[in-house]
């Protein structure tokens, strides 16, 4: 039964190997991990943090090496509502939900081959914890426990009654465990100006009801950030530029224990965003990410670019607080 089982495993890798090199598995996906942790509050403060966020895929690449082939193309479209409440200086809560459409398209011959999927994503609960705090709060440590909740449909049908693959599901069909961190310093020469440094391991869960009977695990994933944001007053305009180095590590797929062929992979990007606050309350934030290095495992369609825009709020229910420095609001 053993060797049954293991050659069952075996043709379907092989199977999934063809079907990458037609489809192009990758590893965008929902963009959760990269969203996660609203900027330091005071105690008695509630955040909501509303974004738009677009993903675009469809650079063909094998390893570092990009292809000529432009007839596949993903496209993910994230609505993204986080919440977050400090309890006190150094306890609160962050929780965000999703709502998801994924699109694949392929070209080839002259014919179109177009797949979609919509619907409500996973769910995250962030517990955060302030574990260093400085005078005036000049630089904070916080550090951060949470889970993913398989809240979104991961067992969606083709119209002909096919299952569709994992990677364009709204969501995973398993808990995640998270571990988030973050580092902000407030430069003394400048105190409209920060530095941050932000780090987030996710450790997925098996789904076990995978195409109803076989076993589906996404990568093990780490990210690493570090940015500069300011603040800058022109004239009545409240302004906050920020820059972004994002690196992202994610280890390949999982099929009943065994790696599935072209997913994973190690990127850098590059983030661009602004921030307007037409009020101490309300801000509209706006970024662009870019790819500067990828290498992938495989050949995979890899991220071209990445477009994010939000809306920002933050009710001080306790007294009334000062207007923060520059932060990047994701």
């Amino acid at each position: 039964m053993k060797i049954r089982h293991s050659a069952f495993i075996y043709m379907a890798l092989l199977l999934w190997q063809r079907l990458a090199i037609g489809q192009t598995c990758c590893s965008g996906g929902v963009p959760l991990s990269s969203n996660l942790g609203l900027p330091p509050g005071e105690g008695q403060t509630l955040q909501l943090n509303l974004n738009y966020d677009l993903n675009v895929l469809q650079t063909l690449k094998t390893g570092t090496e990009e292809l000529d082939d432009d007839s596949r193309t993903r496209r993910t479209h994230s609505v993204l509502l986080q919440g977050g409440y400090s309890f006190s200086e150094r306890i609160s809560v962050d929780a965000m939900i999703s709502w998801v459409r994924q699109e694949r398209s392929i070209n080839q011959a002259g014919n179109t081959d177009f797949t979609a999927t919509e619907g409500a994503g996973d769910a995250v609960f962030l517990f955060k914890y302030k574990l260093l705090a400085t005078a005036q709060n000049q630089t904070t440590l916080t550090g951060a426990l949470g889970v993913k909740a398989p809240v979104g449909a991961s067992d969606l049908r083709r119209d002909d009654g096919l299952t569709i693959n994992a990677d364009l599901q709204p969501g995973s069909g398993a808990w995640d465990g998270i571990a988030w961190g973050q580092v902000v310093h407030v430069l003394k020469w400048r105190q409209s100006m920060s530095l941050s440094g932000t780090a987030v391991y996710s450790r997925k869960g098996k789904n076990r009801n995978y195409l109803g009977s076989q076993e589906y695990q996404f990568g093990n994933e780490t990210q690493v950030s570090a940015g500069v944001a300011d603040r800058l007053l022109i004239g009545p305009l409240i302004i906050d530029p920020s820059l972004t180095l994002r690196f992202r590590h994610v280890r390949p797929d999982r099929l009943t224990g065994l790696n599935v062929p072209s997913t994973g992979g190690k990127w850098l990007f590059i983030s661009p965003g602004l921030s307007y606050w037409f009020s101490p309350r309300y801000a509209l934030d706006a970024r662009l990410e870019l790819p500067l290095f990828a290498d992938i495992t495989g050949t995979q369609v890899s991220p071209t670019y990445r477009l994010n825009v939000g809306f920002f709020t933050k009710i001080n229910l306790g007294k009334p607080s000062a207007f923060q420095p520059g932060f990047p609001l994701n």
